[in-house]
């Protein structure tokens, strides 16, 4: 029963994490007047001009103490869910590696697009060209 749970919150926290997000622009006069195409262009332009800028925001220290926190509250459920079940240090365990490899996969697969200050740079990089960004999907 343990080991089904976690390989589920693995698939679940891959699954969630795959899509990467891009601006949706508004169809101002620049839009339409050079197309869907060109401003595509732009979009991929300023995203990898954020991408070079590093504005992603995201440290390697901020992913361990997540992935840690993650565990020990993941092993604290398993404890409990364990005792209720019969077996409180094997619940424990499972909880914590189920916490603490949801945690850590779900940050390796969080792209820079999750990030405030990656996205506002490349909202002001649009802006700029004379875009203007409705919001990320």
């Amino acid at each position: 029963m343990g080991i089904r749970l976690v390989v589920i919150m693995i698939v679940l926290s891959i699954s969630a994490g795959c899509a990467a997000k891009r601006p949706v622009l508004y169809p101002n006069e620049l839009y339409r007047s050079t197309g869907p195409e060109r401003a595509q262009q732009e979009i991929d332009d300023c995203l990898k001009r954020a991408e070079e800028a590093n504005a992603q925001g995201r440290l390697a220290d901020e992913v361990a103490l997540k992935t840690g926190k993650s565990a020990l509250v993941g092993g604290a459920t398993g404890a409990v869910v364990g005792a209720i079940s019969g077996s409180a240090l094997r619940g424990g365990l499972i909880g914590a590696a189920a916490g603490g490899t949801v945690a850590l996969v779900s940050s390796a697969m969080k792209g820079p697009e999750d990030s405030p200050v990656y996205r506002r740079f490349v909202e002001l990089c649009l802006s700029e060209k004379g875009y203007q960004v409705l919001g990320w999907q």
